[in-house]
């Protein structure tokens, strides 16, 4: 029970991580695409109209690329982190196989499917559900010529910063994960297969 709850708090923690990113270093990640995309003459949006617009493929791009950084590997070259071994005598769990940044993406996306559906447009009640529905996924995952007056509201940028760009993130990262593990265990798998040959 004890490695279920720290291993959902660590989901919670990359959670938290990452919408601290989203909120406050937005900038870092698409300044330099935005640079850029100026230099070679891709773009004529300013820096903020840039970010807003192209904000969420970027932050998912990010995610992937981080994710195909083997951080364990850099914790086991630090002693500190290297000698912290688990010395009990039970058998591995889920918890222990799998990493928390695989399912990271599991509580935003809960948090961000019940804004997604409860959300509702200030002129829901003159458009159809069809346009309700369309302006909806515009909102959430739109570029700023996507959006109308009645998709604005005082919590249209928290939306896109803490639930979309976040969910995004984490998934892009996870998915960036498994593919690495997949790659690396068909290495080691493949890697001690063929020794005996090359030896005869």
């Amino acid at each position: 029970m004890v490695k279920a709850v720290t291993w959902c708090a660590k989901c919670l923690f990359l959670y938290l991580v990452v919408v601290i990113l989203a909120t406050r270093l937005a900038t870092i990640f698409t300044l330099p695409v935005w640079s850029i995309a100026t230099r070679f003459h891709w773009t004529t949006q300013g820096n903020v109209v840039f970010s807003l617009n192209y904000f969420l493929p970027i932050f998912a791009t990010v995610g992937f690329l981080i994710g195909l950084i083997p951080f364990y590997r850099l914790t086991r070259t630090i002693p500190a982190f290297s000698s912290s071994t688990d010395t009990s005598k039970d058998p591995p769990t889920f918890f222990d196989r799998t990493p928390a940044i695989l399912w990271a993406w599991l509580p935003v996306t809960i948090a961000f499917l019940v804004r997604y559906f409860t959300w509702t447009s200030r002129n829901s009640s003159v458009i159809n559900s069809r346009a309700i529905t369309t302006g909806r996924f515009a909102r959430f995952f739109g570029t700023l010529n996507m959006q109308n007056p009645s998709l604005l509201d005082a919590r249209w940028a928290s939306d896109r910063f803490i639930f979309t760009g976040p969910m995004l993130f984490l998934m892009a990262c996870a998915l960036a994960v498994y593919l690495r593990r997949r790659l690396t265990a068909r290495h080691r798998t493949s890697g001690p297969a063929s020794l005996p040959s090359t030896e005869e």
